[in-house]
């Protein structure tokens, strides 16, 4: 056996038992990450340990590689771009994390084709150098523009999840008023029913208007220019057409839940015309490889039967 065998499986193994032992010890919640969520409901330290609420702090080693991935970004003018910031904005992701996802996808890219002709030279059958590092830099320009590519999709889908939640915020406020709660309890009431992101972000738009001293109203449609959600913008538009008049503010929030409720089933209408309209290409596909499969057959047993029928025969010789 080789000493590049060697040092790689010297290696694996090593990084495989700094791997065991960093995910054996104890990763204690941050003291700053409990005592911001203390007041919410149903939230338990162990969830607070696992991540789900927040994105999990970057180790040492992360935080240098993300803040040299950054520099690198800066450096080719892809950090300041403002659809980025919207789209790390909408899935509470930092630069930082997203600029060591690409420096990491970019050293992956880098190490595959080095890794593979080490393995081939091994054998005496490795490309030559100059193949090798041009691969490799094109992998790894290619793994450093990859996170970037299902940015869109999962900001898409990040939107609707927050306009569902949204939308069943607004049905708990409009219960709420209709049991007899002020505008103002509601609308706090409500938020603190519910969990998870969408509803963590109503109640930070909610506190930052109480100590703004600012209208919930505007307050939520500024937390819909940074999530590029137009129902919090229209929600702001339409209570501050009604004024300060209760009963008209219920009218309206009553309204725009209704109108949600309605937009949500036509999306979710239209999304299941369009899965089965898409799962006919596969039908097609599967139902043409069948014809053509059967089809073959036919065609050789015919091609086999009509050679076999014309095929010259042998005079036989009689003694």
């Amino acid at each position: 056996m080789s000493a590049v065998v060697i040092a790689a499986l010297g290696a694996g193994i090593g990084v495989g038992l700094l791997l065991v032992v960093r995910g054996l010890q104890p990763h204690p919640a941050p003291l700053d990450r409990v005592t911001v969520h203390l007041d919410r409901p149903g939230v338990s330290i162990a969830t607070l340990r696992s991540g789900e609420l927040d994105e999990p702090e970057l180790s040492g080693i992360q935080a240098a590689l993300g803040a040299g991935g950054l520099a690198l970004m800066r450096m080719v003018g892809m950090a300041e771009r403002p659809k980025l910031t919207e789209a790390l904005r909408v899935l509470d992701k930092s630069v930082e994390r997203h600029a060591y996802e690409k420096l990491l996808a970019a050293g992956a890219g880098f190490a595959l084709p080095v890794v593979a002709s080490a393995a081939l030279a091994t054998n005496g059958t490795g490309p030559s150098p100059l193949v090798v590092a041009v691969i490799a830099l094109v992998l790894a320009a290619g793994g450093f523009f990859y996170p970037d590519l299902p940015l869109a999709e999962r900001v898409a889908a990040r939107r609707q999840a927050f306009k569902h939640a949204f939308s069943a915020y607004l049905d708990l406020v409009t219960i709420l008023l209709a049991g007899g709660a002020g505008i103002e309890s509601a609308l706090e009431g409500a938020a603190e029913a519910g969990d998870g992101w969408a509803f963590a972000e109503i109640r930070r738009s909610l506190r930052r208007a109480r100590l703004t001293r600012r209208s919930p109203w505007e307050s939520f449609a500024q937390l819909g220019d940074e999530l590029g959600v137009n129902e919090l913008s229209e929600l702001a538009a339409t209570v501050s057409l009604a004024g300060d008049h209760g009963a008209r503010v219920k009218q309206s929030l009553i309204a725009k839940a209704d109108a949600l409720r309605t937009a949500q089933a036509a999306d979710l209408e239209a999304n299941a015309e369009a899965r089965t309209e898409k799962m006919i290409v596969p039908v097609v596909v599967m139902i043409l490889g069948l014809v053509l499969f059967i089809a073959f057959g036919a065609v050789d047993a015919i091609s086999d039967g009509g050679a076999s029928q014309f095929a010259p025969t042998t005079p036989t010789q009689e003694g």
